[in-house]
């Protein structure tokens, strides 16, 4: 019984997880199409579009913040593993565990952060689409609330041994 609400719990995350990796690469194609029917337009038609620097100035931000939920889950962050597997096993998990904690402060403070910044300017509007300047910085927020979450329930995995640390031959199957 506790494997299977484990296994729906995991079922949920990959879930949600691949829904946010659809979404940002649906985002992705709609800035590809704004961007390129602005130069399009610009330049073959003389005829710029007044609302696509405005539109590429939201995507973009949404885009990165979204993917990088995704790349937190999957483990596919930049790390130095190479000082870590010179560490006797059990070392090795405390040293996984210390760097799951370092990028658990900097999620959380980049969350907290990021809803202030997105508070002091949200009574600032975009000119042409005008929506609060504010969405810009929730990206951030809704980004690392995610990457904290993910976290956590990683640690926890860490905790009860369900999760081991990433070894550099894993990454060259």
């Amino acid at each position: 019984m506790e494997h299977e609400n484990r296994k729906g719990s995991l079922s949920f995350i990959d879930k949600t997880i691949n829904f946010l990796d659809l979404l940002a690469s649906v985002l992705m194609v709609l800035l590809t199409l704004v961007v390129f029917s602005e130069v399009l337009s610009r330049y073959v038609f003389n005829f710029p579009l007044v609302f696509s620097n405005e539109l590429t100035q939201i995507l973009f931000p949404w885009v990165i913040f979204i993917a990088i939920i995704s790349v937190t889950k999957n483990e596919g962050h930049l790390s130095i593993n190479f000082f870590r597997e010179l560490l006797p096993r059990a070392a090795q998990k405390w040293a996984f565990i210390f760097s799951k904690l370092v990028m658990l402060f900097f999620s959380v403070y980049m969350m907290f952060s990021s809803y202030q910044l997105a508070q002091s300017v949200a009574s600032q509007v975009l000119p042409l689409l005008r929506i609060s300047r504010a969405w810009l910085f929730y990206s951030v927020v809704v980004s690392f609330a995610a990457i904290t979450i993910i976290l956590l329930y990683q640690l926890a995995l860490i905790f009860i041994n369900k999760l081991e640390p990433p070894r550099e031959e894993d990454n060259l199957l």
